[in-house]
């Protein structure tokens, strides 16, 4: 199950948020629905864009081990995400 602890977070031009980390156990991808989790905090997210740090082209999948940045859809207006994973499956 794929999973990444937020490292740094801000706002994305699109309106979404947009996180940076590396992703651990397996690839997120474009489309992905994940879990943002941590403490008590529970919300359902999805992977709108994929943006490599390196480049900064945009992207469909984020390999397990690099940088990158993850522009997400769902996350909470006012939640502070960074210090927070992204898991996928049940969580």
């Amino acid at each position: 199950m794929a999973w990444m602890l937020i490292e740094d977070s801000f706002p994305a031009p699109s309106g979404g948020v947009a996180v940076t980390g590396r992703p651990h156990d397996g690839d997120l991808t474009r489309g992905d629905r994940l879990w943002l989790t941590g403490g008590t905090t529970r919300h359902p997210v999805t992977v709108a864009r994929v943006l490599h740090i390196c480049g900064r082209r945009p992207r469909d999948v984020a390999p397990a081990g690099l940088n990158a940045a993850i522009e997400l859809t769902g996350v909470p207006p006012g939640l502070t995400v960074t210090g927070l994973r992204l898991v996928g499956g049940a969580a």
